[in-house]
């Protein structure tokens, strides 16, 4: 574990500007050392200098009213600026600081730029300029990478997002420094209040509008701000993977399924909850089971361990919980051998977590780019290479009645293995996921960081 894991995380409640002072000690140590491994990657592609763009604004089609704006995440792993457009960042050969070109020209009809948290702006040398004419100047020649979405500074094309570079980046992605970890941590404790309001907003029998404009009050944040869509299925639609179309007509409360996360200094949390109307109900019962396994998974994390065996693993744990509750009349290792269980359990156990939320890097086997694929069994695994050292992982297995999948297995060859009165009263509340955002550290120990967000709140 790192030493800042011991101080006082209520600080950020109860003293904000100690805990910002710790921050800010924290935020430096995380250039100095994101500095140093790109140092090494300058020195690995024969590169003098990365430049990180934060991206440009977007105009839609026929119109002057811009999209909204988010960094892109190469330049936040660096830079807590997420609504900055036209920034960008500097890393030259032998350089010990950092060069952050920040745009500054009078405008009266914007709200002004965000700035830097107090304390973080020491950790670079910062040059405002006009044009992006005063940015090249600044430029050490040909031998320079330039990593954004689009060319403003011209950059030869074979410069311009360099696989080498890029793959250089995503691998050392994987490890995340003491700050990022306790920015994903603050993302936790931040989000569990806007759960919570969100299950109460359910059980009052609010829509599925009315629950995530619950979930945004309760941690203070703008639908622009959120890392990802709010996905908040009532009833069947806890089994449509990513509902983002929320309905705004309330309907008679069964069952409710929350993803969704906070952001903060550019990092996710990202969390997921279900729950039961009827806590007397087997579908209350099936909840607790499916947490326990939920756990049972959390903690076979470790250095070195594969996420591809984890969630084979995970397969066979919902196969236990379908035939605990009559639904399958097989055993654990047909369902997972026959596909049976992936029916009602479509996608991977989990993914990397940072600047992305589905974080890059979970398929890379070294930093040359090397990829270790899914197996062709389960080919939407976002990770494939092994745990390593201050990795942040979720953990989210889901159990889920899909009418489509259900057809698919009525018609098949194993129907007479499935309990079909059982499914149907399964139907109606949709399925089932539960998510949690954990560390493995490196000294091998676990932090489920979700779960110790819930647990400080009680």
């Amino acid at each position: 574990m790192n030493q800042f894991q011991s101080f006082d995380h209520s600080l950020s409640k109860t003293d904000p500007a100690a805990y910002s002072a710790v921050l800010a000690l924290l935020y430096h140590q995380h250039v100095a050392e994101k500095t140093a491994r790109f140092q090494g990657i300058l020195q690995a592609t024969d590169y003098d200098e990365l430049v990180v763009g934060s991206g440009e604004t977007k105009m839609p089609f026929q119109d002057d009213m811009a999209y909204g704006f988010k960094a892109n995440p190469y330049f936040r792993e660096w830079v807590p600026l997420a609504t900055r457009a036209g920034s960008y960042l500097q890393i030259s050969a032998g350089a010990s600081k950092p060069r952050l070109f920040l745009l500054c020209i009078e405008d009266i009809w914007h709200t002004a730029p965000e700035s830097l948290p107090p304390g973080f702006e020491q950790a670079f040398e910062i040059v405002e300029y006009q044009t992006v004419d005063q940015i090249k100047k600044h430029l050490g020649g040909n031998a320079v990478a330039f990593i954004n979405e689009t060319n403003e500074l011209d950059t030869l094309a074979e410069h311009w997002n360099p696989q080498s570079v890029i793959h250089q980046i995503d691998f050392q992605r994987k490890g995340k420094t003491p700050y990022e970890q306790e920015c994903v941590r603050e993302a936790n404790r931040r989000a569990v209040p806007a759960h919570r309001a969100a299950q109460q907003a359910f059980m009052a029998g609010a829509s599925e509008v009315q629950i995530a404009a619950a979930y945004l009050a309760a941690c203070d944040c703008r639908e622009s701000e959120m890392p990802y869509g709010i996905i908040a299925g009532v009833n069947e639609h806890a089994a449509v993977l990513h509902h983002h179309n929320l309905f705004k007509q309330p309907q008679a409360p069964r069952s409710f399924l929350i993803d969704a996360g906070v952001e903060v200094n550019g990092y996710a949390s990202d969390i997921t909850r279900t729950y039961a109307y009827d806590s007397g109900s087997d579908f209350a019962a099936m909840i607790e089971l499916m947490d326990n396994k939920q756990l049972e998974l959390c903690a076979e994390g470790g250095i070195g361990k594969s996420p591809v065996e984890i969630h084979v693993l995970s397969q066979y744990k919902i196969a236990e919980v379908l035939i605990e509750f009559g639904v399958l009349n097989m055993s654990a290792e047909d369902a997972v051998v026959n596909d049976v269980a992936a029916s009602f359990y479509p996608h991977g156990l989990g993914h990397h977590l940072g600047c992305n939320v589905h974080d890059k890097g979970g398929q890379l086997a070294n930093a040359q780019g090397d990829i270790l694929p899914p197996p062709e069994k389960y080919p939407k695994l976002r990770s494939g290479a092994p745990m390593v050292a201050n990795q942040i992982h979720t953990v989210e297995p889901g159990l889920y009645f899909i009418p489509a999948y259900l057809d698919k297995l009525k018609a098949g060859e194993h129907a007479a293995a499935i309990n079909w009165s059982r499914v149907d009263e399964f139907v109606p509340f949709g399925g089932i996921r539960i998510e949690d955002n954990i560390i493995v550290h490196a000294d091998n120990s676990l932090e489920n960081l979700t779960r110790d967000a819930f647990g400080a709140a009680q």
